[in-house]
């Protein structure tokens, strides 16, 4: 490619759009630790405490046309964030999929079901997806951490 086009080599990637890459002695972690933290940051949830489970065990969502509203906006938003965060946390998907069913007509229960999820990204910054050094040649497995 160089021979046809002008390319400079950056060197190894430690940083893109929002995604960390970390280089260890078994492989490569990508993980968004900056990302969360300032998730955390824009919604107040900086010194929250942690939860050890994204979601909490048999919660059952409904929509709920007596319950009290919430902003939809910044639920909106939570959710949107949370669903970007998701690239590197696959820890979250099932989690933020079930609250995001909820987008068009939050109410208090919703968004206390997100806190959660952001209670829980709290405790967990430093996790995302290992990436490691194949020694032999065998099949490719992605383990989270």
């Amino acid at each position: 490619m160089e021979a046809e086009f002008e390319i400079t080599d950056l060197g190894r990637l430690s940083y893109f759009l929002g995604m960390e890459f970390t280089y260890t002695a078994v492989g490569m972690i990508v993980h968004q630790k900056k990302y969360a933290g300032e998730i955390l940051k824009r919604f107040n949830m900086i010194s929250c405490n942690a939860v050890m489970s994204p979601i909490e065990v048999n919660l059952r969502l409904a929509r709920d046309e007596s319950g009290d509203a919430v902003d939809e906006t910044k639920f909106k938003r939570i959710i949107g964030s949370l669903r970007y965060l998701c690239n590197s946390r696959p820890d979250l998907d099932y989690s933020v999929g079930l609250v995001s069913r909820f987008m068009s007509n939050p109410k208090k229960l919703h968004m206390l079901a997100t806190k959660r999820l952001l209670r829980y990204i709290q405790g967990t910054t430093d996790y995302g997806i290992l990436f490691p050094i194949r020694q032999q040649k065998s099949e490719l497995e992605v383990v989270g951490s």
